[in-house]
């Protein structure tokens, strides 16, 4: 457009000429013709001038068609624009930073919603991907999380060629990867030797794992790398291919390097190091001794499949049903099928096979951030669309206060179309200024927006060009409207009346529409204030489920056997470490658990009760394996019999061994007990008819969260820690005082151990707690942001609308005061009408708080979706807001002295 403009003077020059000489010719050419004809050639010319209609006025009417004259007409509004709003720098920055705020919040949050939700895998074709999903009871023992199936199966189901032209597995893990000397842990991908050709991603540098690499367990294991920590942590460099990494000290060949954009199936995890799924046992087995990579009943893998160009998923769904049900039958007559129960059997033979979309991938950040940035989106929208009511009642009030000029400039002779132009001009400035300081402010909003929803340090602030042009578009669109309003008006409006200031219809339209402007805006901020007070009491509530005194409790992790521990050694480490820590001056508690608790994940086992008589779940119980000395470290009272002491506890060198003894919760005697006392009844690892119950259940412990805060009256069963699989676990640290002044102590006592053994995860228990609540905080802390901001811009525009509604009954506020009014009677002549813009506002959002009650009820915990005194106070806090903002312009009015507010101005 500048470069355009520059070149106007030379461009109008060279037609100017053009046309000039075209003239020439035609008046000359008809000259010459009355000349032939016999009229003298001073009437011919003066004859060819009257046709033409003159020369000037044939030149203005080419003027007008010519582009430049456009431009330069643009040009000479957007000048006059700029000053029009540099004169008023207060309604500029108001604008500019009304719409801003709403541009900048909008893409931040759009782009992370398409970012984190939406996007699609950079793979081949990546809507033809699909993941398959056992449906039913799989009887197999299960690592990892999804759904899962077995590598026989995955196998199994690459013979289906008419329905798919690939099937690949995956798990996902972490492991200790060292490059040298230094260990780091990262994520990695245990995967079939079809991932990457199924997915159709080619090397960045040497080659990718194929079939050759996963045909058999154990051999010599390889790997390729990704991209990102070729570049972070070795630099690039060139000769990687062929060297060796150790992973879990066991030494890995590097083949090759993954491209760029490829980070895995879970782009919101990215994978550092993919390795053969066979070299699991050897390299990254899932669990101490575990080898049951051909195993039909462990279930690991996630099994991912590409579509055959011309099959569906419903097609490939009917399909692999006849055969998926004889896999079935087949797999009950092969050796080492469990004895199961005849309906476990029916249950079994019942399962089906689903096809599931896969084109984003999978990741459980994913499932658990939709809901949360759903919820925040939607609330963007609301700021964005407040932003642009706010600018559109700016405008409307600018667009009243200029009434007069514009309607003087149409009687002028200005067209309703040039005076729409000029005003659309400055309403797009003012679009166009807060589109570029919202996409200034977008990547910070990004950054905090992701600090606020997840801890990663992957995902990276990214801002979508789509939704900022999304964002600014919905902008503009307001803010024309609301700068053409006066246009439309004014056209209607005679210049006398438009001239005289008592002109009343000249000014209630205005006025009435900037009302009902304001009313949805305190409407829509109602909604959000009401959204605010439910998520931070819910959160509240969340903390209080704990279930114990986290204050003073830290915990951290250790795993011996990822430095090349065997098991007695790695057994021996945690015993030692468990005592040093105890010795630390401070700690009042140690004790060790197999898992850290508020992680989201937890081991189930099929158990029988022998009570009174024979009990057998009708689901897997969840259980965990605690030291002595864990329920009085934690704060947790042992409501009911004993804890475990000497008596449960393995001596060290002492063989590994059944389970002796148990601890149950108090919702495990409600559910299958009945309340009765449990202490003395016997448990069974196994639902078989014949399992026996030889585990004593020795105390019952108060209900406390271990999986999640939201868990509740979920029974649970606790078994002593050191009978066997000791080698790693989770430590649970008591300190007097603030935990963190023990943090340096216990990673001294670990050292004293064993200076290569790392610890991981050293943290308080209160911000183990945050973290399990991150979603729930989150939530509570943006849409507490947006309901502020939405509270300042509506008091901006409710006080706006009453200076401006003073502003017109000035007069009669003038002649009501001469004539004997109080003060107080004024400036409740002007608050009333803040009043019922409060009121009307409220009532529309009543109806709509119960909607978004509704919709975000998942989110909630502890309360009711529909709370009234959530609603009532934050419709205080809105009335009260709105009356001060009322206030102000009122009381300066009715200060005013009845002569001064008389003058005419």
């Amino acid at each position: 457009m500048s470069k355009l403009l520059n070149l106007l003077p030379w461009i109008r020059r060279r037609k100017e000429r053009e046309l000039e000489r075209e003239l020439r010719y035609h008046l000359d050419r008809r000259v010459d013709e009355l000349r032939a004809a016999g009229v003298s050639e001073a009437d011919a010319r003066r004859r060819a001038a009257h046709e033409f209609g003159g020369v000037a006025q044939v030149q203005e009417a080419v003027r007008d068609v010519w582009i430049h004259r456009w431009l330069d007409d643009l040009g000479r509004d957007v000048r006059y624009a700029i000053r029009g709003l540099a004169r008023r720098p207060g309604f500029t920055a108001t604008a500019l930073l009304s719409l801003a705020l709403g541009i900048g919040a909008s893409t931040a949050i759009l782009s992370q919603v398409d970012q984190l939700l939406l996007r699609r895998l950079p793979v081949h074709e990546p809507g033809r991907l699909v993941q398959l999903a056992w449906v039913g009871n799989s009887l197999s023992a299960t690592w990892g999380g999804g759904h899962l199936l077995s590598y026989p199966l995955c196998r199994e189901l690459e013979t289906r060629a008419e329905l798919f032209d690939g099937v690949l597995c995956r798990a996902p893990t972490t492991v200790s990867l060292s490059t040298g000397s230094e260990r780091q842990p990262v994520r990695a991908e245990l995967v079939s030797g079809s991932y990457f050709e199924v997915l159709g991603v080619a090397p960045e540098l040497g080659r990718l794992l194929d079939r050759s690499d996963d045909r058999e367990p154990g051999g010599q294991p390889v790997a390729v790398l990704s991209h990102a920590y070729w570049q972070s942590r070795l630099g690039g460099a060139p000769d990687v291919v062929g060297s060796r990494v150790l992973v879990d000290d066991r030494p890995v060949t590097v083949v090759g390097i993954a491209p760029a954009r490829f980070v895995g199936l879970d782009p919101l995890a990215p994978t550092a190091l993919w390795l053969p799924a066979m070299a699991t046992p050897q390299v990254a087995p899932l669990e101490r001794g575990w080898d049951r990579v051909l195993d039909r009943r462990a279930a690991w893998l996630h099994v991912i499949a590409r579509l055959a160009p011309d099959v569906s998923m419903e097609e490939a769904r009917r399909a692999l049903r006849p055969w998926f049900r004889a896999t079935l039958d087949a797999d009950t007559r092969r050796p080492g099928f469990p004895a199961v129960a005849p309906d476990e059997r029916r249950a079994f033979l019942a399962s089906t096979l689903d096809v599931l979309p896969a084109a984003r991938g999978m990741s459980s950040l994913r499932g658990a951030l939709e809901r949360p940035l759903l919820v925040v989106a939607g609330g963007t929208l609301l700021l964005l669309l407040l932003s642009s009511l706010n600018v559109g009642g700016l405008l409307l009030a600018r667009g009243a206060a200029r009434r007069g000029e514009l309607a003087t400039r149409m009687a002028m002779g200005a067209s309703r179309r040039r005076v729409a132009g000029q005003l659309l001009v400055e309403s797009s400035l003012l679009a166009l200024g807060g589109g570029v300081l919202g996409l200034l402010a977008a990547p910070v909003l990004s950054r905090v927006l992701l600090s606020l929803l997840t801890w990663s340090d992957d995902l990276r602030p990214h801002v979508d060009l789509r939704t900022l042009l999304l964002a600014l578009l919905a902008s503009a669109l307001a803010a024309a409207l609301c700068g053409l309003a006066p246009v439309l008006h004014t056209g209607r409006v005679s210049l006398i009346a438009s001239l005289r200031e008592q002109s009343r219809s000249a000014t209630r339209g205005g006025v009435a529409l900037r009302k009902a402007l304001v009313v949805g805006q305190l409407a829509l901020t109602l909604l959000l204030l009401t959204g605010a007070g439910l998520f931070v009491q819910s959160l509240a509530r969340l903390h209080a489920n704990v279930g114990f005194d986290g204050r003073g409790l830290a915990l951290f992790s250790l795993d011996p056997a990822s430095i090349g521990h065997d098991q007695a050694r790695a057994e021996r480490a945690m015993r030692e470490v468990l005592r040093r820590v105890r010795e630390i001056p401070g700690v009042t508690g140690a004790a060790v658990a197999n898992t850290t608790m508020l992680t989201g994940g937890w081991s189930t086992r099929r158990l029988t009760i022998q009570a009174d008589e024979r009990i057998v779940p009708d689901r897997p119980v969840p259980y965990m394996r605690v030291g002595a000395d864990f329920f009085r470290t934690l704060g947790a009272p042992v409501v009911a019999g004993r804890d475990f002491d000497a008596r449960d506890v393995r001596a060290p060198g002492e063989a590994p061994r059944p389970w002796r003894s148990a601890i149950v919760n108090e919702s495990f005697v409600r559910r299958y007990l009945g309340g009765r006392s449990p202490v003395g009844h016997r448990l069974g690892v196994g639902a078989q008819p014949g399992t026996a119950t030889d585990i004593e259940i020795v105390g019952v412990v108060r209900d406390f969260s271990r999986r999640s805060l939201r868990d509740e009256d979920v029974p649970q069963v606790f078994f002593p820690y050191w009978d066997h699989d000791s080698g790693d676990g989770a430590f649970y640290v008591r300190v007097r005082g603030a935990p963190e002044s023990a943090f340096a102590a216990i990673r001294a006592a670990v050292a004293q151990v064993d200076p290569a053994l790392p610890v991981s995860s050293l943290r308080t228990y209160a911000d183990q707690v945050d973290r399990a609540t991150w979603t729930e905080r989150a939530l509570a802390r943006l849409v507490t942001a947006f309901g502020v901001t939405a509270l300042l811009l509506s008091i901006v525009g409710l006080y706006g609308v009453m200076s401006f509604v003073v502003t017109q009954r000035r007069r009669e506020l003038g002649v009501r005061l001469a004539l004997g009014a109080t003060r107080p009677a004024a400036v409740w002549l002007v608050v009333r009408d803040a009043v019922l813009m409060i009121g009307a506002g409220t009532a529309i959002a009543l109806p709509a708080a119960w909607a978004l009650g509704r919709l975000v009820e998942a989110q909630l915990y502890g309360i009711r979706a529909v709370a009234a005194p959530t609603i009532a106070a934050a419709s205080g806090a809105l009335a009260l807001a709105a009356l001060v903002a009322a206030l102000v312009p009122a009381w300066r009015a009715a200060s005013t002295s009845p002569t001064e507010a008389l003058r005419l101005e």
